[in-house]
């Protein structure tokens, strides 16, 4: 009960400030300090060049090549098995790799369990649909996905690292990439996961909210919402900005009925774009069985998963990390905890400091992603809670002493976990 109190104080109490900070930067003044608006956060930006953008995109790539390395490496260190070219590629199908590479090869009705149950249908399609594209080249699923996934990975670098030198110096945005790269399980960034598919499109997404191209905002909402369900929270950072760039509460007080509306059918339109993404993946449940909605079945009868108050969700986390005597102990709740921990601290030490935008998306992220009766892959999800690599870089800035002793304790913490995920521990 105690976790359940304290992390509704907090998310909630962040939400109101978040609320407020909306009204009064669309044009409300409430009677609250200016300073209370300002994102104190922002050191200004830098000029980004093709070549520093092929030189984050290369360096990315290189470090992906290199953790593939050394995965062939731990492989043959920990396992005394003789392993062909096959067996190797083979080990990365783990988990949910396997239902990915299934609709990769067939669709969602290649694969049933009991004969009526179409099971894939609970996992999201752009991901497979790339594998397959790129699976014309290299023929074998495995391969194409983990070639996908170092691709989407070292692209969504990019987008960071572009995003970010609009608000801030060269250091903190280099930073950022570092963290996101080094986080425990960003291992899944690189593996037959769809981690990176999700990240490349809300890191795009969030760039070109920050520059305001909504056609470009409404198209890459679109594919997140085909790459999980929690890529249609885009749209909230992107109604934020709207809100705020073009002071449309203020417009509304003065009855400025005209160009609100104007901006709206040719700006804000745009971000109803994302629901198609959403659309087609409910269309395949459809298509599939008959239900629009049929992957929540499978997500409660299957998995034993379903939505709940996000406190809730909260405490079964650290009640698991105390009660569970297995070894899922460390592999699966304590890194819940941690990131549930970190994420919510950058939240609220960020929401004075950065943008409005990336605290709403903060906010909905962590009550979406936690609010579950099952929550055993909330430190996978964390990976994609962008904003939050964003603003510890912003903190490591400020505090320099924490530079070091932050990326050495992720990357120790990422060699463990990921040297586990081939051991075939449960790190999900």
């Amino acid at each position: 009960m105690f976790f359940n109190i304290l992390s509704s104080v907090c998310i909630w109490g962040a939400a109101l400030i978040v609320l407020l900070r909306l009204v009064s930067n669309s044009g409300i003044r409430l009677g609250l300090p200016d300073a209370i608006f300002a994102d104190k956060g922002l050191h200004g930006g830098f000029e980004t060049g093709r070549k520093d953008t092929a030189a984050v995109f290369g360096l990315a790539l290189l470090f992906r090549l290199i953790v593939f390395a050394l995965s062939i490496l731990a492989i043959y260190i920990f396992r005394e098995n003789k392993f062909s070219w096959q067996d190797l590629i083979g080990e990365y199908l783990k988990w949910d790799a396997n239902n990915y590479q299934r609709i990769a090869i067939g669709g969602y009705s290649y694969h049933v369990e009991n004969g009526t149950d179409f099971t894939t249908l609970a996992f999201f399609p752009l991901y497979p649909w790339l594998i397959r594209i790129v699976n014309i080249i290299f023929r074998n699923e495995i391969l194409s996905g983990i070639i996908v996934s170092s691709l989407l990975y070292s692209g969504a670098c990019c987008f960071l690292y572009k995003l970010m030198a609009i608000d801030y110096n060269r250091a903190t945005t280099i930073r950022a990439i570092v963290f996101i790269s080094v986080f425990p399980h960003s291992l899944f960034l690189g593996v037959m996961m769809n981690e990176s598919t999700l990240l490349f499109t809300l890191c795009a997404g969030f760039y070109f909210i920050r520059r305001h191209n909504w056609p470009l905002v409404g198209i890459f909402g679109a594919l997140a919402a085909l790459s999980r369900l929690a890529g249609i929270l885009l749209a909230i950072p992107a109604a934020v900005e709207w809100l705020e760039e073009y002071k449309i509460l203020d417009r509304l007080r003065r009855k400025e009925i005209g160009e609100v509306w104007r901006l709206f059918y040719s700006k804000g339109l745009w971000i109803f774009l994302m629901l198609l993404g959403t659309g087609i993946y409910l269309y395949c449940n459809y298509k599939t069985t008959g239900d629009w909605f049929k992957f929540l079945e499978y997500q409660d009868r299957i998995w034993n998963n379903k939505s709940c108050y996000f406190g809730k969700g909260i405490q079964g986390i650290f009640a698991n990390l105390v009660h569970d005597g297995k070894y899922t102990k460390f592999a699966m709740w304590l890194p819940a905890v941690v990131s549930v921990i970190f994420v919510t601290a950058a939240l609220i030490y960020g929401l004075r400091r950065h943008k409005t935008m990336y605290s709403a998306f903060l906010v909905i992220y962590i009550i979406i992603n936690t609010g579950l009766t099952w929550p055993i892959s909330v430190a996978r999800y964390m990976v994609c809670a962008l904003p939050a690599f964003m603003i510890l870089a912003d903190f490591s800035e400020r505090h320099k002493w924490s530079e070091h002793l932050l990326t050495a304790s992720m990357a120790i913490a990422f060699g463990i976990y990921f040297v586990a995920y081939f051991m075939g521990r449960q790190i999900l």
